[in-house]
């Protein structure tokens, strides 16, 4: 067993989502046999003090409290007594997108999750959909902007879109949780969406809105992929925002789904071709639209909720793959992701003194 250190808060606006999932975590890994090592970011990105970390875990605060010092310093909390596994449960900017797992490749650290690369290219939607393109792997109808381009001809957004008179769902490309979402029923709506959703990053998604089912399906593995049984979200609201999915319970989660016959096969497949397409490994929850027998790959989550709703653990647990099990496997995959690394890059090494 391992001492693994949950990295959890942190500074984007899913700062609480992330200590709800980091308390389902923190059992679970203890359920496993692991030590947990509690390590919370604070909502100004400091790293707070185990005890502070250790007392939101057991449920004396919702969140952390900003500490009001310089960063740099505080990342003490965590190289002084380094843990073996490091388990990032941050989700969001500053720690789904890359940078935490660059920190972590930095330091030498396993961790568990998709690697730099997969992290920050699942995280910009818009990158994200042109790799997937490009792979071949079906998505919705889409356009994009940069703050400059759009102040400078806002038009050019509009023209770029497809034929289609609404509904439209307007997004910052970065970001999580529905955060900055909009949908839009028609066209001349679009200008204004578009510039909400700016409040929440310099780069804006447009796609087509497609009137159908929303599927999950939960990815796990290093080399070899496997996929889950696949999941249904039944939204309480107009679609499956922010308060849908973390405040109120009126969404319903149906696993698994019910589909016409090799419709779940297709997504379980498109899942796992969409995740590899981006470099994945460890985990991610694909999300799909389904339009008539047709399905789109939305997003890839790489670092999912693990909320008490949350699918990812859900859908794993359906599968034959119980949480405790489930946080175990991806602590393996951390150490065994972080061997091979090492092993290669003391192949070049070597290679490169052999030209000596």
């Amino acid at each position: 067993m391992a001492r693994v250190g949950l990295v959890f808060g942190g500074r984007s606006v899913e700062h609480r989502v992330s200590v709800m999932s980091a308390r389902t975590v923190a059992q679970a890994l203890a359920d496993a046999g692991h030590e947990v090592v509690p390590l919370g970011i604070a909502p100004d990105g400091a790293w707070a003090g185990r005890e502070a970390g250790r007392a939101v875990l057991a449920g004396a605060a919702d969140a952390l409290e900003p500490a009001g010092v310089p960063v740099a310093p505080t990342l003490a909390r965590l190289v002084e007594d380094p843990p073996e596994v490091v388990f990032p449960l941050v989700h969001g900017t500053w720690g789904e997108d890359g940078t935490l797992q660059g920190l972590c490749e930095m330091l030498d650290l396993p961790y568990v999750g998709a690697g730099v690369t997969a992290s920050a290219l699942a995280m910009d939607k818009l990158a994200a959909k042109r790799v997937l393109q490009a792979a071949g792997i079906p998505v919705v109808e889409y356009a994009g902007a940069h703050r400059a381009l759009f102040e400078e001809a806002p038009a050019c957004l509009l023209e770029a879109l497809p034929d289609h008179r609404g509904p439209f769902f307007v997004k910052p490309s970065v970001g999580g949780s529905s955060v900055g979402v909009r949908r839009v029923e028609e066209r001349a709506g679009l200008g204004e969406a578009v510039r909400f959703a700016f409040r929440f990053d310099d780069a804006v998604l447009v796609e087509r809105g497609v009137v159908g089912r929303e599927l999950e399906c939960a990815v796990l593995g290093l080399d070899r992929l496997a996929a889950s049984a696949v999941g249904e979200i039944v939204p309480g609201r107009e679609f499956y925002d922010y308060e849908d999915k973390y405040l109120s319970d009126a969404a319903r989660l149906i696993a698994p789904a019910e589909l016409p016959e090799g419709v779940a096969d297709e997504v379980r497949d498109l899942a796992v071709r969409a995740f590899r397409a981006l470099g994945g490994s460890g985990m991610a929850r694909v999300d799909f639209l389904l339009e008539d027998r047709t399905p789109y790959v939305n997003e890839i989550n790489t670092l999912p909720g693990f909320t008490r709703i949350s699918m990812y653990p859900r859908l794993w647990d359906l599968s034959g793959v119980p949480l405790p099990r489930l946080v175990d496997r991806l602590v393996e995959i951390a150490v065994d992701r972080h061997r091979g690394r090492r092993r290669l890059d003391a192949g070049i090494k070597e290679f490169l003194a052999g030209l000596g």
